[in-house]
């Protein structure tokens, strides 16, 4: 497995500081962490990993890396899955040649500003095999958005949505559940077509919750906003891994799938990123489902943990709210957001 983070860069203020060319020369080269679509995002991505942690590791040594690159540049690395504030170019692209092209195709999206989330690789190098298990990803994505929605605050407001990214997303044509296909040709050719109609730039702008990786032999489920802290993240990429082992064998038992109808699928992931409380029915479920998968991998502590610590304090979007109704529209929220984004051994390095 392997995970990309995406952050925003904001000044003191609030404002998007698009300082990306900046943070990164900062980090002295290191190719794990590149500019993303907007000047105010960096991405981060970890290498190949075989367990929670390595992974955790390889997160934590990224976050820290990106913080104090974006320190020396006078800027805050934050991981919000939409700006909090809308003062700033909120559509000042990174320069380069694809995301030029990309806001001419994209207008609308593009001006609704940049979100960031967190994309979860998973091998499959069978592309048969994962594209039976793209048909059977679909009635779970609610519950793996329900586990990191962390993007509340937009505006300079309370939105009342747990996930503002995943509403702002709905402007990209392609940003919606896999569909249903009987085969890799099938995927490829509803690739092709939505590149055709220009709905995407290319394979690698088709950007479906779960597909096929344009990149890599691997499944890349992108439903998540941007984990507030690395536990969040790794509590994704934990129950990811296991859900998509555990629909690997239903493939090869040959088990019976009735495909989730699309209206369904997209009407549950609303009533998540609305905030609709479904944690606990959902993640529940999904528990049941992936726990012999975890207890193969020995994951299964690691990951009930998460759980539990997510009811106990909250989800990323419920802990922002909570530090939104201590410091309100201020410097003091920004601060707040990064001291949660960098692991607690950025405070004393």
């Amino acid at each position: 497995m392997g995970v990309e983070e995406e952050f925003l860069l904001l000044d003191p203020d609030g404002a998007v500081a698009p300082e990306a060319s900046a943070v990164v020369r900062h980090t002295g080269g290191d190719d794990r962490i590149k500019p993303e679509y907007m000047a105010y995002q960096v991405e981060t991505a970890t290498s190949v990993c075989t367990g929670l942690d390595e992974l955790r590791q390889e997160l934590t040594g990224l976050r820290l890396i990106a913080a104090r690159a974006a320190d020396r540049a006078g800027v805050h690395l934050v991981a919000s899955g939409s700006p909090p504030f809308r003062a700033g170019p909120i559509d000042a692209l990174t320069d380069g040649d694809r995301y030029r092209r990309l806001a001419h195709l994209f207008p609308e999206a593009t001006r609704a500003g940049a979100t960031c989330g967190c994309h979860v690789h998973i091998g499959v190098p069978d592309r048969e095999l994962a594209a039976a298990v793209l048909t059977r990803i679909r009635p779970w994505l609610p519950a793996l958005l329900a586990l990191t929605v962390n993007s509340p605050v937009a505006d300079a407001g309370d939105t009342g949505w747990s996930s503002h990214r995943y509403r702002t997303q709905l402007c990209w044509p392609t940003f919606r559940p896999p569909g249903v296909w009987a085969s890799a040709a099938r995927y490829d050719a509803e690739v092709r077509s939505h590149v055709a109609s220009g709905a995407a730039l290319d394979a690698s702008g088709i950007y479906f919750l779960a597909r096929l990786s344009s990149r890599y032999p691997t499944i890349e489920v992108r439903v998540a906003d941007t984990g507030l802290s690395v536990d969040d993240t790794l509590l994704f990429a934990g129950v990811t891994r296991a859900l998509i082992g555990t629909l690997i064998e239903d493939v090869r038992q040959r088990m019976k799938v009735v495909p989730a109808p699309d209206a369904r699928v997209s009407a549950d992931l609303l009533s998540v990123a609305r905030g609709g409380g479904r944690m606990g029915k959902d993640v529940a479920r999904l528990l049941a489902k992936i726990t012999p998968q975890l207890d193969g991998s020995g994951d299964t502590g690691e990951v009930y943990a998460g759980v539990e610590r997510l009811r106990r304090e909250g989800t990323g979007a419920e802990r922002q709210r909570r530090l939104w109704r201590q410091h309100g529209p201020t410097g003091g929220f920004v601060a707040a957001l990064a001291a949660e984004t960098t692991p607690a051994l950025a405070l004393h390095a």
